[in-house]
């Protein structure tokens, strides 16, 4: 079957995640080059800010949709650059809690503005208000239909 002959919703998927592996790739690509951070890492800042500076690293793991592996492996590296510290759960000395630095506030601070730039360049740039739109509804269509997934 060549491209033309397939589905439309196939192509539509196809290219929303070709598209998005590439903003992916570029940002990343930016991201690392500016600040030394990999977007796994800038959202675990993120989550860590948003969701009151300190969390489980289980609920990293669930909300980054990593492995422990992966989670542990994310932290450590900032860890390592002083974003973030790690302490015992009060309430379960098992569990290890991860909290946001000054220095991790900063950084998420210069890591936005990297990605903002980013983004304007290899995105905003090329649509208009009217496609963004668009474009988020769709998306928000598809993740609200999925999200009893994880």
């Amino acid at each position: 079957m060549g491209h033309d002959e397939q589905p439309l919703w196939r192509r539509a998927a196809t290219h929303t995640l070709h598209t998005s592996i590439l903003l992916k790739a570029k940002l990343e690509d930016r991201l690392q080059g500016a600040e030394g951070l990999l977007l796994a890492d800038h959202e675990a800042l993120l989550n860590l800010e948003h969701f009151g500076e300190s969390l489980r690293m289980s609920d990293i793991a669930h909300r980054l949709v990593l492995s422990r592996g992966g989670t542990t492996k994310v932290i450590d590296r900032l860890e390592e650059m002083g974003y973030v510290s790690r302490s015992s759960d009060p309430a379960d000395r098992r569990a290890t809690m991860v909290g946001l630095t000054a220095a991790g506030r900063e950084a998420i601070g210069r890591a936005k503005l990297v990605i903002d730039a980013g983004l304007e360049e290899i995105w905003s740039t090329h649509l208009t208000d009217d496609q963004s739109i668009v474009l988020i509804e769709v998306m928000d269509r598809v993740l609200e239909a999925n999200r009893d997934w994880h």
